[in-house]
């Protein structure tokens, strides 16, 4: 016997309840709706994260938050922003944050990071520095948005 642990949207949880009901030889074990935080739990993780960010002063520059965007953009779980000026509005509104980034800093570098999230190179820079400093930002983003330290 196996356990599967999925996540499934809740758009799609009755469907696809209705389609495990059709196999008899699978159990519901557990069924958490604690387990996938709201929207305002989410946005108070992205808050705290990058509260964090900049207490250790990795965001070092105002277009590094461009990075943030472009890694939010690219993951499921997280929030997605189809400009750079919706993305500065849900910093602002959203998470009360201040001391942010023009909309043209942002714009100008998020077609830069080119690759895989966290194996990122960027058509700005060939400093190996410079490249493994922003993609530890979008690291250490996501180490702070899972809980770790």
């Amino acid at each position: 016997m196996k356990q599967v642990v999925l996540r499934i949207d809740d758009a799609a949880f009755e469907k696809f309840m209705g389609m495990v009901s059709l196999c008899p030889m699978v159990e519901i074990v557990d069924v958490d709706e604690s387990a996938v935080p709201t929207q305002g739990q989410l946005a108070v993780r992205i808050r705290e994260a990058i509260m964090q960010l900049r207490a250790e002063r990795l965001l070092r520059r105002k277009f590094d938050y461009a990075w943030l965007k472009v890694a939010m953009d690219s993951t499921d779980d997280l929030p997605s922003f189809e400009s750079a000026q919706r993305y500065l509005d849900y910093m602002r509104d959203e998470l009360m944050l201040d001391d942010l980034p023009c909309e043209s800093s942002i714009s100008k570098m998020m077609d830069m990071a080119r690759g895989q999230l966290f194996y990122w190179t960027f058509s700005d820079t060939s400093d190996a520095q410079e490249t493994t400093r922003r993609n530890n930002i979008v690291k250490r983003f996501f180490c702070l948005m899972r809980g770790q330290k």
